[in-house]
């Protein structure tokens, strides 16, 4: 599945130009709307509208920048659709490029803006973001674990800090499982790459938490992947082989199922039971310590209802 998703960069500076007593009311928030190339845009192609609270039925009259990028809004607006607002309220503007002539087409960016007492504030100038050009993931099976791959590509980069990466089990709580620098300010396209070992199946969502030097940040869009538990019951090769003392032993398990791995020399001795209880279908590894057992061949088995299979491991000290 391929997404499209935007990222901003932003310069927010807050200008206290006029200052009034408490009682007044705010009239005015304003600044600069510029491409994502630092190039100024036409009028009315960038549009925008506003809103005071999480809610966008509070949303004022849609509105253009003007020739240059300048926006301004008057929070009077908000009077005329009944909103009760007051300083300290948050602010949402969100913009986008409306013009289909532009290499920027499409792009959007919403910027929050605590509101003062003061007559004026002026915030800042804004760039519009970058178009991240593709965001995929994939299910790569390999001989340790599965593992998700998400794929994306940037077409230039302005102050990005790096990628987070959030997972969620159920599309709306979502958690860091890792990070990815990201280039800085660049024209040159980038390509990321980030894999997520799994140990269950299941329906899995990620998104990706882009965040700037200045610490603002945005999210990607949701992208969800299905693993498929697999095909057969399987006993892979431990890794390394040889060891010493350490090293994996990974099965997979097309359905539920208790599992018992046991260790054994070569004269057939179990020297150890290494598990013995129930997973979940999916790819699964365990660790085998042999810090305290003498170099030479040893055999690792695994029984699974009536799938039952053994390999032989070498530890070399």
């Amino acid at each position: 599945m391929k997404f499209k998703t935007i990222f901003m960069s932003i310069s927010l500076v807050l200008f206290l130009l006029a200052s009034t007593s408490q009682a007044q009311l705010i009239t005015l928030v304003s600044g600069k709307a510029y491409n994502p190339d630092g190039s100024e845009v036409l009028e009315k192609e960038i549009q925008f509208s506003s809103f005071l609270t999480s809610e966008k039925t509070d949303t004022s009259e849609l509105d253009s920048c003007s020739a240059g990028g300048g926006w301004a809004i008057n929070l009077t607006q908000f009077n005329e659709t009944g909103t009760s607002w007051a300083p300290g309220d948050t602010l949402i503007v969100l913009f986008e490029n409306v013009n289909n002539s532009s290499p920027f087409f499409g792009t959007t960016y919403s910027i929050s803006h605590v509101t003062t007492a003061d007559n004026f504030q002026q915030v800042g100038d804004i760039t519009l973001p970058v178009e991240l050009t593709t965001f995929e993931s994939m299910v790569e099976h390999g001989s340790l674990n599965d593992k998700v791959v998400l794929k994306w590509k940037t077409l230039g980069e302005t102050n990005n800090l790096r990628f987070d990466i959030e997972k969620s089990v159920d599309g709306e709580t979502f958690s860091k499982i890792g990070e990815v620098p990201g280039h800085g300010s660049t024209t040159v396209p980038q390509s990321y790459v980030y894999r997520d070992p799994v140990d269950e199946i299941g329906l899995y969502y990620y998104r990706l938490k882009q965040i700037d030097t200045d610490g603002t940040y945005s999210y990607s869009e949701v992208n969800e992947i299905m693993v498929s538990a697999p095909d057969e019951f399987a006993l892979l090769q431990n890794y390394p082989n040889p060891f010493n003392p350490e090293t994996s032993i990974s099965f997979k398990l097309p359905q539920d199922s208790k599992v018992m791995i046991q260790i054994f020399n070569v004269l057939g001795q179990e020297i150890k039971t290494l598990v013995n209880t129930k997973f979940k279908a999916g790819t699964h590894t365990v660790t085998f310590n042999g810090r305290d057992l003498p170099s030479g061949m040893y055999i690792f088995a695994m029984q699974a209802g009536n799938f039952k299979e053994s390999k032989r491991m070498t530890l070399v000290k």
